[in-house]
């Protein structure tokens, strides 16, 4: 009877592992609890935005759990084939919803990362979706909602681009310390001071009716939603991730909107 019942188990333990391992292969397209390999996220994000959309089936995730590893959901590729397969996932997806999810482990370089949305900026990818701890009693997943400019045109000839007076740029230094535009603002380790400075330009920018260039006029939107509040994000390559996001939190906490990462001539 004992060898009977042992040759049983053995058997059901059989058709489970099969299961475990067809399931694991199955779905190309994955949600947020997906088959990929754990990542360790950054944490302690207090602004991320609830995102139920990166939970489902359709979402398209890419995951970094460690140097030099890039999974597209449950699937390891190539770095330099992560923005093909991408970009076959994303095929007919209208243009308001292509968003990518980046899971990136906390304690990578930012240059991993920037390299990654680098070439999926390639295949028309502009919008991403930062994935963050999500805390018990959370409610779904949790993400930082960022942008990325055009690519450079090579032809352009840029003696002769003016910048935007408007722009705020926030830069983090090798040694963490923060600037707005040219001004000091704090530590990534402690952005209270940035949060501060970009909401008082906000405020003030609001009360003078600084709007966004083609907006003067739109009464289709709120003043609110014309306010200038981009806010563009320059770190360095060997920046640790989990200290990037910190400082895009605090950008967001301060009323940033859209958010801009730099990843063109990034500094080591």
């Amino acid at each position: 009877m004992k060898l009977k019942n042992l040759a049983v188990i053995t058997c059901l333990f059989a058709v489970l592992m099969f299961a475990y391992a067809c399931g694991r292969k199955a779905p190309e397209h994955i949600g947020f609890s997906n088959l990929g390999p754990p990542v360790i996220l950054p944490k302690h994000v207090s602004h991320a935005d609830l995102d139920p959309a990166a939970e489902k089936d359709s979402a398209v995730i890419v995951i970094l759990p460690a140097t030099e590893q890039y999974y597209v959901g449950a699937n390891q590729f190539p770095k330099d084939e992560v923005g093909e397969k991408v970009s076959r996932l994303l095929a007919g997806t209208a243009e308001s919803n292509r968003v990518v999810y980046i899971r990136a482990g906390y304690s990578l370089d930012y240059g991993q990362v920037a390299n990654v949305i680098s070439s999926l900026r390639k295949v028309g990818v502009t919008r991403f979706g930062l994935s963050v701890e999500s805390p018990a009693g959370a409610g779904g997943p949790r993400v930082l909602h960022v942008q990325i400019p055009a690519e450079p045109n090579d032809n352009d000839d840029l003696s002769k681009l003016k910048p935007n007076p408007l722009t705020l740029v926030v830069s983090i230094a090798k040694d963490l310390k923060l600037k707005l535009n040219q001004e000091p603002a704090g530590e990534a380790s402690e952005p209270t001071k940035l949060t501060q400075m970009l909401a008082e330009v906000l405020q003030k920018r609001k009360e003078q009716q600084v709007f966004k260039s083609g907006t003067e006029t739109r009464n289709d939107l709120t003043e609110d939603e014309r306010v200038e509040k981009t806010i563009v994000v320059k770190a360095q390559r060997s920046t640790r991730y989990a200290d990037v996001v910190a400082v895009i939190d605090a950008v967001k906490g301060a009323g940033g909107n859209p958010i801009v990462l730099q990843i063109d001539d990034l500094s080591d």
